[in-house]
């Protein structure tokens, strides 16, 4: 067991159990439905920093909770080859976000708009190892993808990032992380949902 200290809601610890080849990272906490608070969110990121500093990161969806440590176990159980599957695509890699907006007075940025598009989803390709296009849920936002990329590659990833920002300065460029890789594993263990690492 491993200790991440006293972090987790309401100032529980947070701790690792062993379990075969992964340690799922918990803490006590009372069973009942989780809502979005921000505050409980920014604790929930905050635990996921932290472990990321020293280990690969697997990530559950936010709110998951086992009645007791037997139930864990068989999850854990359950979801073991899929976790292995997805392991190996996501080790020693992190998410990084990036966003680019239009400006309000430009809509297509004078037909360069998908051009410029072009131009950073090829320039963060040569970096990143996987790339996942997300919704575009504005007119204005032109770019909305997901990176995974190796840890090592971090900054070479920042840099070309902030040289696209710099060519692009009309632009509003957003770009965040490092995060686990959200939109790269997706294990279903307990339910028919197609998709993800079986």
């Amino acid at each position: 067991m491993k200790s991440f200290g006293k972090v987790g809601f309401g100032g529980e610890e947070v701790y690792t159990i062993e379990h075969k080849d992964f340690a799922p990272v918990v803490s006590n906490a009372i069973m009942k439905e989780y809502n979005v608070d921000e505050e409980d969110i920014e604790v929930h990121k905050a635990v996921v920093s932290e472990v990321m500093k020293e280990h690969t990161v697997l990530p559950v969806a936010y709110g998951m909770v086992f009645k007791n440590k037997k139930l864990l176990a068989v999850s854990m159980k359950a979801g073991n080859k899929a976790m292995k599957k997805a392991i190996k695509s996501v080790d020693n890699k992190v998410e990084l976000g990036v966003k680019v907006v239009l400006p309000k007075d430009a809509r297509d940025l004078d037909g360069k708009a998908d051009q410029c598009k072009s131009d950073f989803v090829e320039a963060l390709n040569c970096i990143a190892a996987e790339t996942k296009p997300l919704k575009l849920f504005s007119d204005r936002l032109i770019l909305n993808s997901s990176f995974l990329v190796d840890s090592g590659r971090v900054d070479d990833f920042s840099n070309a990032v902030g040289k696209l920002a710099e060519e692009y300065s009309v632009l509003k460029v957003q770009y965040s992380g490092p995060w686990p890789p959200y939109n790269f594993v997706d294990i279903q263990i307990l339910g028919n949902k197609r998709g993800g690492f079986r």
